[in-house]
């Protein structure tokens, strides 16, 4: 506030009230302004009811006279559902006790129910009695008696039923005594028959053996029992070649064998024997030699002999096949035959695969048509040709060294096979 007010000038502010405010006294200071609420007007305050609650105010909000609010529970005097209202309201406040409930409750079929004391129980004479029916099968008789009340409780029994004509037309073997069931050894053993070579007494039921009464039979029964057949008298037996012994268990039957001459054990080398499908005895498949020839002549239109050596002529190829029942060793021979066309001064050579088999040079002074050598090598394979395998044999004639004009116009190849199967 500006400073407004002195000990001689007195003052000269101006204090206004507002709402709810009270202005008291000049500014001097014998009487000061003094500035209360005392006189402000109360804030409004309403009750307001919901469908459950009524909400009540009193007072007129002064620190004389305060609000005062309270509520009172509204109890439907009509409920919806058309019944009494079960609550209550009491000096203490809201109530429902059992006695205003057991009205609520009746006895329906087969229940009782003490209003008074709230008491439910099951009366099973007041109810109308289980529906209860017998029902009979292929093998059961079921009987079914009494109403079903206390008085008079259901009994359900069975018996079974026997069939007296049994469909395979014998006689029924099961029996119905007073103690139930039953069916004894005695009952089945007329089921029962003896064939042949057995004996069977159906009033015991014992099985044994039958041996034949016929002459020459020797079966007989063992002092433990068992069937016995005596052994024949011993005769000497006649061995044929390669079998010694007679059978005896001092000179039993064995293959007459020889004494194994070789150095090497008979277990890692010795070969086999075994018996065919008519019961001889066979060795090992025999060994064998089996020998192929092949020859090709191819003709040229007078090439050119390359100069390098071992250069690529041409290819010739044949198969062999194995037809033994052993690996078979393959020993092979080969030879070739070139025609050279040599003006004087040239030269030229020929190989097998590789191998330079010959070259020749003309030194005189006219040319040489058509000269050729034949030559020849032969080798075995390395690896053996096995059973039923078929192999290719190649064999590449080489060209080399050609000078001075040197030609070749036909080569002429051998491939000769030798199989040995051991």
């Amino acid at each position: 506030m500006p400073k407004c007010c002195s000990s001689r000038a007195g003052c000269s502010c101006v204090v206004t009230a507002g709402p709810g405010v009270t202005v008291d006294g000049t500014g001097s200071t014998a009487a000061p302004y003094v500035v209360s609420t005392d006189a402000g007007t109360p804030t409004p305050v309403q009750g307001q009811d919901t469908a459950t609650v009524h909400t009540s105010v009193g007072g007129a909000g002064t620190e004389a006279a305060p609000y005062v609010v309270s509520a009172d529970v509204i109890l439907d005097p009509d409920p919806p559902g058309g019944g009494d209202n079960l609550l209550q309201e009491g000096p203490d406040g809201l109530f429902m006790e059992c006695e205003q409930v057991r009205g609520c409750l009746t006895a329906g079929p087969g229940i009782t129910y003490d209003e008074a004391t709230g008491e439910i129980a099951a009366d099973g004479a007041a109810g109308a009695p289980t529906a209860l029916e017998a029902g009979d099968t292929a093998t059961v008789d079921t009987t079914v008696s009494g109403t079903g009340t206390t008085a008079d409780p259901y009994i359900v029994s069975a018996d079974v039923i026997l069939d007296p004509a049994p469909p395979g037309g014998g006689d029924q073997l099961l029996q119905s005594g007073p103690d139930g069931l039953s069916l004894e050894c005695a009952d089945i053993r007329g089921c029962f028959s003896a064939g042949d070579g057995a004996g069977y007494d159906p009033s015991t039921g014992v099985i044994t053996a039958r041996p034949s009464t016929d002459a020459g039979n020797t079966v007989a029964y063992g002092t433990d029992g068992g069937l016995l057949v005596p052994l024949p008298p011993s005769v000497a037996l006649l061995t044929g070649c390669g079998i010694t012994g007679d059978g005896s268990e001092a000179s039993p039957l064995t293959v007459a064998t020889g004494v194994w001459p070789y150095d090497c054990p008979v277990d890692d080398i010795g070969g086999v024997v075994a018996c065919d499908s008519a019961g001889v005895l066979r060795s090992e498949p025999r060994g064998f030699v089996a020998a192929y020839s092949y020859t090709e002549t191819r003709d040229y239109p007078n090439l050119t002999v390359p100069s390098g050596f071992d250069q690529p002529g041409d290819t010739f190829t044949t198969t062999v096949t194995n037809p033994g029942c052993r690996p078979a060793l393959v020993w092979m021979e080969r030879e070739v035959d070139v025609d050279f066309d040599l003006p004087p001064g040239a030269g030229a050579a020929y190989g097998h695969g590789g191998d330079e088999m010959i070259f020749h040079r003309n030194t005189g002074s006219s040319v040489e048509q058509d000269f050729h050598v034949q030559t020849t090598k032969a080798f075995g394979l390395a690896d053996t040709l096995q059973v039923g395998e078929t192999r290719d044999l190649p064999f590449a004639v080489t060209l080399g060294r050609g000078v001075g004009g040197a030609t070749y116009n036909r080569i002429q190849i051998f491939i000769r096979v030798l199989l040995i199967g051991v």
